[in-house]
């Protein structure tokens, strides 16, 4: 039997929840929603939102993420891109004979029953292809294309995957996994709402003697009245779907937002679809929806979404990655790291921040709400992060994908390297090697937020003076500071106003090819500090 993973945090949620629709089938405007920054970048020239990497099988690196944009790298470094923009012509998932409505009018259905519903206007609506996520399922022999589409700002919305024999598609849809958004109203013995539940896969399922329709009544999922109901984690908001494989070869499925939670839904590697039998016949797993692994809470205002979770077997880890905040410029997007050595153990509700908003003085504009990362553990086991970062421009609507090395401190911990991955590996270092001033900058365990351009230098973390001599003492703003540097090694501890911090050390090059030596470190109060040297 598969031996299912167990990531549990606890807490509250406070969300509204949206759910219903009476519909009538029209095409929809498609809209590219995001704004591009190929020609705003100071650091690799590529805009791929919500960037997931992965590595194909012939070693070509990709990120792929919303609104079908994809880009391409042989080295991490040097990027191409592929594809952007929810149009018909976009050929990462439509061929030439059909739409990309045609193509995957089983998932856009649902959104439209929603948009009409609440009778938007036609240039209203939304064709919204999310976050994908890209993985090679060994049973299948075919690249997996994993996908949401949803109404902004609501629950209407679906999870569903397509294959190809190329990262580079075109894939082909495939079916639809977990819906959310659904209820059970109706009305004198008739479905009243085309969202009711049995319009979703969940009819199918009640058809084939999966699920029974009092078993489906019977759920959290509803509120009194019928409605979907997401608060306190009764349900997810079934979007961000992030793949992966456990140390036993198992497949996963992790999705969900802020709104109910991030769940996971063990998946039948042979089909890519949900594993009912696996979900009815273990404790703590929703029929339907798989097992709740995250609730965010008020520590981080109800924020978390974006998961994504993969095995270190050098470790014997596994890490989850979770973004805090919001995605626009101003508000705060910051991401946190769980890890558990064992599937089953609880974990932290407030996981540690390895990155939020910070200008160090050789960057021309502030990077902020850096977030919706993946992480990437290579054939030659080095580690990476991608995500997308916005800047301090006075605008907001640009992003840029970013791809930093990640490193194992000395307590198994992945700190994050303060500069963008330009081919550097971590060495042993000496005190000598370490001895000079830096900047350092301290991310501290909140969410930093604003809603006013005029006051978005408050939100930015900036660099402080911090000194190692050469017979390793620490100075950080003139106090001083416990320090060791361990034994033939890149690895150092340090306190830092009462924080105990395990880092690491490496050099690494900024935009301008200016080497540098950094240093990275993650404290036990979940905060964490970058520094580079002046």
């Amino acid at each position: 039997m598969k031996k299912i993973l167990c990531l549990f945090l606890s807490s509250v949620i406070i969300l509204t929840c949206f759910a219903g629709c009476k519909a009538k089938r029209v095409d929809a405007v498609i809209k590219n929603l995001e704004g591009n920054a190929l020609e705003f970048d100071d650091s690799n020239g590529i805009s791929v939102h919500d960037p997931s990497l992965f590595k194909s099988n012939d070693g070509k690196y990709y990120v792929t993420g919303s609104h079908i944009a994809m880009a391409e790298s042989d080295d991490l470094i040097n990027w191409s891109t592929v594809s952007s923009g929810v149009y018909d012509s976009n050929k990462i998932l439509v061929n030439d004979n059909k739409t990309l409505r045609e193509s995957y009018a089983k998932a856009f259905a649902w959104c439209d029953a929603a948009q009409t519903q609440w009778k938007r206007s036609d240039d209203e609506w939304e064709t919204n292809v999310w976050a994908s996520d890209i993985i090679y399922n060994e049973a299948m022999g075919k690249y997996c294309y994993y996908a949401s589409s949803s109404v902004w700002g609501t629950t209407a919305s679906v999870i569903w995957f397509a294959t190809a024999d190329s990262p580079e598609g075109t894939f082909e849809f495939k079916d639809c996994l977990v819906y959310s958004g659904f209820n059970k109203l109706r009305k004198l013995g008739q479905i009243k709402y085309p969202t009711h539940y049995s319009f979703t896969n969940i009819g199918e399922l009640i058809e084939q003697g999966v699920f029974t329709e009092e078993e489906v009544e019977s759920q959290r999922w509803f509120d009194k009245e019928g409605s979907y109901d997401c608060t306190f984690g009764a349900a997810p908001n079934c979007i961000d779907p992030a793949p992966f494989y456990d140390s036993d070869g198992n497949l996963w499925l992790s999705y969900g937002s802020f709104s109910g939670g991030i769940y996971i839904i063990p998946l039948i590697e042979e089909t890519g679809m949900p594993d009912y039998d696996e979900m009815h016949n273990n404790d703590g797993y929703d029929i339907y929806f798989g097992k709740q692994i995250s609730r965010t809470n008020a520590e981080t205002e109800n924020t978390g979404e974006g998961p994504f979770i993969t095995y270190d077997s050098e470790s014997g880890y596994y890490y989850f990655f979770l973004t805090y905040g919001g995605l626009g410029a101003l508000d705060g997007y910051n991401i946190r790291e769980y890890r558990s050595k064992n599937p089953a153990t609880e974990m932290k509700s407030t996981g540690t921040n390895i990155i939020g908003n910070y200008q160090f003085s050789f960057n021309e504009k502030a990077y902020l709400s850096g977030g919706h990362s993946s992480c990437l553990i290579d054939d030659d086991g080095k580690i990476y992060q991608a995500y997308h970062t916005r800047y301090n421009d006075g605008e907001g609507n640009f992003h840029n994908v970013q791809i930093h090395q990640m490193l194992r401190n000395s307590d198994g911990w992945l700190t994050m390297l303060p500069l963008a991955y330009k081919g550097e590996t971590a060495k042993p270092v000496s005190l000598n090697d370490i001895a000079g001033s830096y900047e350092l900058i301290l991310f501290k365990n909140e969410t930093q937020k604003t809603d006013d351009w005029s006051t978005v230098n408050h939100i930015i973390n900036t660099p402080v003076t911090a000194q190692i001599s050469s017979d390793g003492k620490l100075t950080v703003d003139g106090k001083s500071c416990e320090f060791k540097l361990n034994d033939d090694s890149y690895t150092f501890t340090a306190v830092i106003d009462g924080a105990a911090y395990n880092g690491v050390f490496c050099e690494g090059k900024t935009d301008n090819n200016k080497t540098k030596m950094t240093l990275s470190a993650l404290a036990d109060n979940n905060q964490c500090i970058w520094a580079a040297a002046k």
